[in-house]
């Protein structure tokens, strides 16, 4: 019985509804003195708040999945042992799957297995196949590849879940608004002891980086038909998955064309829930600053989306921080809601938008250029038109009020575009 499915649930409801029953049953019926009385009902009040917590807490955890395995809720760290993953019997799996899958003529999401960076270990990452993938004439086709980063905590189901991010990718591609391309959701939070990563190689620690761009890539290219060379990828992510797909691409240019930011923070976090990433090196921290790099580094060849809400006010400064500090070659486009907190209701929102402007940052496109309002990037100079908030906040979580998202498709002419630089 897996932590979010439906069983489990079940379990938890009638473990609450049975605490409630007990209590009313029990409460006049307890016998003895009242020092057994009392500690009696004691309990059976405890018991019926703690069902009650858990089932609120398993409901969030499977509107987020931001745990989707008893595993990761305990922090066990890195999951299949590389010995039970035998060599070549996954593969012989997987084409049995797409072969079937192939008669459908539809999209499909399979399951691979990433190797942890300095682990001898595998994660399950899961891989979205777009329709095209299995047309005829198509068989020869290397796709495009857009590495999908969720937040912290989150992890692959994030996006196959409350993201629906297949949904969103079939529709995108049927309207012509995107190209076909793969889609690869890695598992990034499996730091032990349930520390945010950062997706960074942490000093003396987790290289997560490593897993990402080198272990993800190598898997993909052996077990899919994918572009081989940075034109062929980008990387996306939201909230923290956000700054790791920007530090990713700005750090790596060879390897991505592109990253998008939904509601990302433009510099790393440094707290409890991160612990020491950085062994106290100054320089190791800069070194994964997007903002920092963007304001004292040469330009990067990368293609950046930066997308916020801005009622979400941190996400919001950093949006115009980072968009105002980069200089060419990188180019920085802006999509920015008018309402919305920080919350899958707004990243639901702007997944369509990103996705189809990450398919057109890499190649070879396969659909008309062109989006469905008629409306392409426009160049913008000197940031956004809006008032100005209030100035950036150095490593701090701020969560603003939670706000209804707007529709993304009547914000499509909102997004913004042109390459920056830092002076006025």
């Amino acid at each position: 019985m897996s932590l979010t499915s439906n069983w489990t649930l079940v379990v938890l409801f009638a473990l609450a509804l049975g605490a409630v029953v007990a209590t009313v049953v029990l409460w006049t019926r307890v016998r003895g003195p009242g020092w057994v009385r009392w500690p009696t009902r004691f309990s059976l009040i405890v018991a019926c708040q703690l069902t009650a917590c858990l089932v609120l807490g398993a409901l969030v955890n499977n509107y987020g999945q931001f745990y989707t395995s008893w595993s990761e809720l305990l922090g066990k760290g890195p999951g299949v042992s590389l010995p039970q993953a035998k060599p070549g019997a996954y593969d012989k799996r997987l084409a049995e799957v797409l072969r079937h899958e192939k008669l459908r003529g539809r999209s499909i999401i399979v399951p691979i297995y990433v190797r942890i960076a300095g682990h001898n270990q595998v994660e399950q990452a899961m891989v979205y196949l777009p329709a095209a993938y299995f047309s005829r004439g198509n068989e020869a086709t290397r796709f495009p590849v857009v590495e999908l980063i969720a937040g912290y905590p989150g992890g692959p189901r994030s996006w196959t879940g409350p993201l629906s991010i297949q949904h969103i990718l079939d529709g995108e591609i049927a309207q012509n608004r995107a190209s076909p391309f793969i889609a690869v959701m890695p598992v990034h939070n499996y730091v032990p002891r349930r520390r945010d990563g950062e997706c960074v190689n942490a000093a003396h620690g987790e290289q997560v980086e490593t897993t990402l761009t080198v272990n993800v890539r190598q898997e993909m290219e052996h077990d899919f038909r994918v572009a081989t060379d940075r034109n062929g990828w980008a990387i996306m992510g939201y909230s923290t998955g956000g700054f790791c797909a920007l530090n990713i691409a700005m750090r790596h240019p060879d390897l991505f064309a592109a990253g998008a930011s939904l509601s990302g923070n433009v510099e790393p976090y440094v707290d409890r829930s991160t612990g020491d990433l950085f062994g106290n090196s100054e320089a190791l921290r800069l070194a994964n600053d997007p903002l920092w790099r963007a304001k004292h580094l040469p330009g990067a060849p990368v293609s950046l989306l930066l997308a916020a809400s801005r009622q979400d006010v941190s996400a919001w400064r950093g949006v115009l921080a980072l968009g105002a500090a980069v200089r060419a070659p990188t180019r920085a486009y802006t999509f920015v809601l008018p309402h919305g907190g920080h919350n899958m209701g707004v990243w639901r929102a702007m997944v369509p938008v990103a996705v189809d402007w990450l398919s057109r940052m890499v190649d070879p496109p396969l659909a008309d250029p062109s989006l469905a309002s008629g409306v392409g990037p426009v160049a913008a100079h000197g940031g956004p038109s809006m008032p100005g908030p209030p100035p950036l906040a150095h490593h701090r979580r701020a969560r603003p009020p939670v706000a209804q998202p707007p529709s993304a498709r009547s914000h499509r002419s909102r997004l913004r575009a042109g390459p920056r630089s830092n002076t006025p």
